[in-house]
C-alpha cells in the first residue's frame, strides 16, 4: 500500500496541488531507455503523478527542519556563549583589581573581602554552567568546529575552580592581615602575620592547579585565534601569574616576616639612607645610618647620625673582612672593606650588606642582624602618606620637596659638614617621627604598605638578612636586591661618581637596548647608553668637587662629572666592538657573580650628552631580556626592541 501524496487524492479541489498536475494529458508508462532517471524528469519530460510530486517537498521540510533545530542549537550555543563570556570578563576584571590591590602591599578588609568573592564565585559559576550543558557539550565534540568550545568550557571550569578553592583562603588573608589591626604606629601584628601563612600558601596552591589546567587548554590555532579563543586563553595565564607573584610575596612575608620583626628574638639592623647625589650601583654612598631594633613587631630607631660619625670613621684602618677573589678583583683597589663610601660599589645587594654588617661591626665591636637600605625618594613616598616632616626648628618638609632638598639644596643652604650632617639626621628622624604619628587609620596603613612595596619594586629599599637561610630565600626577591644568575639575554647599566661629587642628581640617563637574531640562534644586542649632564652655574665647590684630579688650585667650575660606566650582560656573551660619540675605543671586561661586565669612565661637561654604544653577541637571541635597573633619582629613559622586558625577580623560586 502506498502513502497517499500531501492533502489525499479525496481533496481534488484543495489549492496544495498544482495546476499542471490536474490539467496536463494522461501519460502512458513506457519502457525507457537504460541509464535514463527514473522520475521521469529527464528533459521535455513531464512530472509523473501528485505523489510523486510531494517527495521532494516533504525533504525539502525535514530539512528545513533539521536546518532550523541546528540554527537553533547554534543560536543557543553562541548566546550561551557570549553570556558566559561576559561573566568571565567581569570576574576577571574583579580578579585583576583583587590582585592590583594585593601586590600594593595591602590586603583588603575582610568585609570588602567576602563581598568581592561571593560576586567572582557567582560569575564564574554562572559561566561555567553556561558552557557545561547537554548540547554545548555534544557541540564540543564536532570535528574542527568543536574545539573552541571545548577550550571555552574548559577555561570557564579551571576560573571557576580558582575562584572556589583561591579566594576562600585570601579572604582568610583578609581577616587576620586587616591593615586596621595589623600596624599601630611602628609595631607590626607578628602572631597575625604568621597566622597567614596556611591560607597564603592554600591560596597558591590554588592558583598553580589553574595555570596548570590554563596551559592543558588547546589554543585551536586558527579558529580559536578568529574566535578569541587563545586570546581568553592569553589572559586566563596571565591573571593565574600575576596571582601566583602576589601570593609569593605574601607567603614570603608570612614566612619571613615574623622572624625578621623579633618574633622569635630581637632583631638588631643597621639602616643606612643612601644618597644618589654621589651614585652608586644600588642608590648612593652612605648619607646617614641608625640602627633599628625589632622586638615582636615593635620597632625602635636609635642612634641616627649623619655619615660624619661613622663607626671607626670614613675609611677604617684595617679590612674589616676579606674580599672573595673575584670581588677583589674587580672592587680590591677602592677598599670596600674599609671604605663606608664605596661598600655598594657591587650592584649586588648581599655583597653590599655584608660589607656593611662587617663595617659596623669593625668600628663598633657590636654585631647585626642584617641592613636596611633605602633612599630619600622611599622617604618621600612615605611622608606622601604621612603628611611633611617636621624639623626641630619648626621648619615642615613636604614629600615634593624632600629629595631636591637632601640630594641637592642642602649643600647651597649649609657650608659646614658637621652642621650638614646634624641636618641630615634631623630630616631622618623627623620622617621617622612622621611615621610613627601619622598614617594611623587602616586606611593609611595600606598606603604605607603600597609605598613600601613600590620603592623595593624600583630597587629603593633593600634588606640582608646575616641569618644564612633567611638570606638565601631574600636574595631571589628585589627586596634582596642580587645580582641573579638567570639564563638568556641580560642588560644592567649601572653608573657610579668616580670624583667624590655630588654632581650625579644632576646626570640624565638614557638606555636603548637592540637585539637582532641570527641565523643560528644567537643575538646581536646593541646597547646605546647617553648620559647628559644638566648641571647649572653657580653650584658649590664642595658639589662640583673632583677628588679623582690632583691639579692645585682647580675647581672645576665648569661642573665636569666623571662617571664609572659598567654594562653587565648574558652569561657567555661577546664583546663585538664599542665606541663612544661615534670614536672606537676598548672597555675593561671583567665579571661579577659569573657574568660579564663592560667598563669604562667617561667624563661628562655640563649641558653635554656623552654617548656609549656597544656591540655584544649573546649565545641566544631570546625569549626575553632580563632587565636590572638601578635606582636613580631621575629614573632614566629606556626603550628595548626586539624582546619583551622581564626583571630577574620574576622567576619563582618559592617552595
Amino acid at each position: 500500500m502506498t502513502e497517499p501524496p500531501t492533502g489525499g487524492a479525496e481533496q481534488p479541489s484543495a489549492p496544495s496541488a498544482l495546476p499542471a498536475a490536474r490539467t496536463a494529458p494522461p501519460v502512458r508508462e513506457t519502457a525507457r531507455p537504460a541509464g535514463e532517471p527514473v522520475g521521469g524528469d529527464g528533459p521535455g519530460r513531464p512530472r509523473g503523478g501528485r505523489g510523486r510530486l510531494q517527495h521532494p517537498r516533504r525533504r525539502f521540510i525535514l530539512a528545513a527542519a533539521l536546518l532550523a533545530v541546528v540554527v537553533s542549537a547554534g543560536a543557543w550555543v553562541g548566546v550561551r556563549g557570549l553570556l558566559a563570556r561576559s561573566q568571565l570578563e567581569a570576574a576577571r576584571a574583579q580578579i585583576t583589581g583583587l590582585q592590583s590591590a594585593l601586590s600594593g602591599g595591602a590586603v583588603p578588609g575582610a568585609a570588602d573581602l567576602r563581598r568581592t568573592m561571593d560576586e567572582i564565585v557567582a560569575r564564574t559559576n554562572s559561566a561555567r554552567s553556561l558552557t557545561s550543558d547537554p548540547l554545548w557539550s555534544l557541540a564540543g565534540h564536532l570535528p574542527f568546529a568543536g574545539c573552541p568550545l571545548r577550550s571555552s568550557a574548559a577555561l570557564a571550569a579551571a576560573l571557576d575552580g580558582v575562584a572556589t578553592n583561591a579566594l576562600g583562603p585570601v579572604v582568610e588573608l583578609g581577616n587576620r592581615l586587616d591593615p586596621s589591626t595589623l600596624r599601630s604606629g611602628t609595631a607590626i601584628n607578628v602572631t597575625a602575620l604568621a597566622s597567614a601563612r596556611a591560607p597564603a600558601e592554600r591560596a597558591r596552591v590554588a592558583v598553580t592547579s589553574f595555570e596548570n589546567a590554563v596551559r592543558r587548554v588547546s589554543p585551536c590555532d586558527g579558529l580559536g585565534d578568529q574566535l578569541g579563543v587563545d586570546a581568553a586563553r592569553s589572559e586566563a595565564a596571565a591573571t593565574g601569574e600575576k596571582l601566583h607573584g602576589v601570593l609569593d610575596s605574601l607567603v614570603l612575608a608570612t614566612r619571613l616576616g615574623p622572624d625578621l620583626l623579633g618574633a622569635s628574638g630581637q632583631r638588631r639592623y643597621l639602616l643606612v639612607v643612601q644618597n644618589p647625589a654621589e651614585s652608586r650601583a644600588n642608590g648612593g654612598i652612605i648619607g646617614g645610618f641608625g640602627v633599628l631594633t625589632a622586638t615582636r613587631g615593635r620597632l625602635e630607631l636609635d642612634d641616627i647620625s649623619g655619615n660624619g660619625n661613622l663607626p671607626g670613621g670614613p675609611t677604617q684602618l684595617r679590612p674589616a673582612m676579606k674580599l672573595p677573589a673575584e670581588f677583589a678583583t674587580r672592587y680590591g683597589q677602592f677598599w670596600p672593606a674599609r671604605v663606608w663610601a664605596n661598600a655598594n660599589l657591587t650592584p649586588d645587594y648581599p655583597t653590599a650588606g655584608q660589607l656593611y654588617s662587617a663595617l659596623y661591626r669593625s668600628g663598633t665591636g657590636k654585631a647585626v642582624d642584617g641592613t636596611i637600605s633605602l633612599d630619600p625618594t622611599t622617604l618621600a613616598y612615605l611622608l606622601a602618606v604621612t603628611g611633611p616632616a617636621v624639623l626641630p626648628d619648626g621648619q615642615t618638609v613636604r614629600a615634593d620637596q624632600l629629595v631636591e632638598l637632601v640630594e641637592s639644596r642642602v649643600y647651597a643652604q649649609i657650608d659646614d659638614v658637621h652642621r650638614r650632617d646634624e641636618f641630615f639626621a634631623s630630616v631622618g628622624e623627623a620622617v621617622y617621627q612622621a611615621v610613627v604619628t601619622g598614617g594611623g587609620s587602616a586606611g593609611d596603613t595600606a598606603k604605607l604598605l603600597r609605598a613600601l612595596a613600590r620603592a623595593a619594586g624600583e630597587g629603593r629599599l633593600l634588606v640582608s638578612s646575616n641569618h644564612a637561610e633567611e638570606e638565601a630565600t631574600l636574595s631571589t626577591t628585589a627586596l634582596g636586591g642580587a645580582l641573579l644568575d638567570v639564563p638568556g639575554p641580560f642588560l644592567g647599566v649601572v653608573t657610579q661618581n668616580a670624583s667624590a661629587s655630588k654632581l650625579d642628581f644632576w646626570l640624565r640617563r638614557s638606555t636603548e637596548y637592540r637585539i637582532d637574531r641570527r641565523p643560528d640562534g644567537t643575538g646581536l644586542a646593541t646597547i646605546t647608553v647617553s648620559l647628559t649632564n644638566a648641571a647649572p652655574e653657580g653650584l658649590s665647590d664642595y658639589v662640583r668637587n673632583r677628588g679623582d684630579v690632583d691639579i692645585p688650585g682647580w675647581r672645576n667650575e665648569g661642573a665636569q662629572n666623571n662617571i664609572w660606566i659598567s654594562l653587565y650582560t648574558g652569561r657567555g656573551s661577546v664583546l663585538v666592538d664599542a665606541s663612544v660619540d661615534g670614536k672606537p675605543i676598548s672597555l675593561a671586561v671583567g665579571e661579577e657573580k659569573g657574568r660579564p661586565v663592560l667598563s669604562s669612565y667617561l667624563t661628562v661637561d655640563r649641558e653635554q650628552t656623552r654617548t656609549l654604544r656597544v656591540r655584544v653577541l649573546e649565545p641566544s637571541a631570546g625569549p626575553v631580556l632580563t632587565l636590572r635597573s638601578q635606582p636613580l633619582t631621575f629614573p632614566e629613559r629606556l626603550v628595548v626592541e626586539g624582546l619583551p622586558v622581564e626583571r630577574p625577580w620574576s622567576r619563582r623560586v618559592i617552595g
